[in-house]
């Protein structure tokens, strides 16, 4: 089968490793890695991984371009761009201590002209797809109805169509028919709720406010919604509602999980898993994804946060 991840905001993740992280103070990396990432990226690979065919659909710019196409090219993803004309950003994960930091630096805005080609590249690629996957934040620059068309356009030609998004994005693609929203509980709850909850934190006391925008979704538009939470339960509904709980790990680097579950969800429901069954399985990729070093892989490299100066053992 063959997925199309649109992703609208590429990046350069630079994941290192630093045994006692001081505030302050000049502090050096043990090891340091560098990936492709984002959401619509992240995700393209899992599904890669998981042996399917992934097109990645995204803007590209500045003076790193083909740094970022080979290292597509080393991951397997086959990326569909067109030029942005301004840089492409990159964030950075801090392992240090058994936690996970996240710095993320914010997309820069397109020129208004990259929107066009986008475009016409997924006019060219979208029918020969079986299934869609819209992930992410655009960066600024796309119109406003440039999700909704893609939506529009895929649901029309029979493709399956997964959304992470949230806001006023995801609430205008709902009525052309979205087989499945995949957003964290935190957005969800800013999305349906107008309410501000941390994405680590134990959101039990959610479960009932936002049961009725899940009901609802489904029966006006027959989408099921599947809200990750984390270490916590997975809660999905479609055509009711049921949670599947998340294996406690010692996770290693957290980030990716979310695409990891967005891959893993949309190949096991094409395989023909009901939805449970493929929450279930996405759940333990998921699992498998916060356990490697990098991020967005189930691929175990025997990459380690070593101290400075000691030797891998052979």
């Amino acid at each position: 089968m063959k997925i199309l991840s649109v992703c609208l905001n590429p990046t350069f993740q630079y994941t290192l490793c630093i045994p006692n992280l001081k505030i302050g103070e000049v502090n050096r990396a043990s090891a340091h890695y560098l990936d492709v990432a984002g959401k619509g990226m992240n995700t393209a690979r899992i599904i890669t991984e998981l042996g399917e065919e992934a097109l990645w659909l995204s803007h590209l710019g500045g003076s790193r371009i083909d740094e970022m196409l080979a290292l597509c090219k080393r991951d397997n993803v086959t990326v569909l761009w067109a030029d942005s004309k301004s840089e492409m950003r990159s964030c950075t994960t801090i392992i240090s201590e058994g936690a996970t930091t996240e710095l993320v630096q914010e997309p820069y805005p397109v020129e208004a002209s990259v929107e066009g080609p986008i475009r016409a590249l997924f006019e060219e690629h979208y029918k020969t797809c079986d299934a869609m996957i819209i992930a992410g934040t655009r960066a600024p620059g796309y119109s406003d109805g440039i999700y909704v068309d893609f939506v529009r356009k895929a649901k029309e030609a029979g493709l399956f169509v997964l959304l992470d998004i949230k806001g006023a994005d995801l609430k205008a693609c709902l009525p052309y028919g979205v087989d499945v929203i995949k957003p964290n509980l935190s957005e969800a709850a800013q999305t349906f709720l107008g309410l501000e909850v941390g994405e680590t934190e134990d959101t039990s006391a959610v479960q009932q406010m936002i049961l009725p925008f899940m009901e609802e979704i489904y029966t006006r538009y027959g989408t099921s919604s599947v809200f990750t939470r984390g270490s916590f339960d997975v809660w999905a509904y479609g055509p009711h509602f049921f949670a599947v709980p998340v294996q406690r790990v010692e996770a290693v680097n957290t980030i990716g999980s979310g695409d990891a579950f967005n891959g893993a969800l949309t190949v096991a429901l094409l395989r023909g898993e009901n939805l449970q069954q493929a929450v279930e399985s996405a759940t333990k990729v998921a699992t498998l994804n916060a356990k490697t070093l990098r991020p967005g892989t189930i691929i175990d490299r025997g990459e380690r946060c070593i101290p400075r100066n000691t030797k891998k053992s052979h």
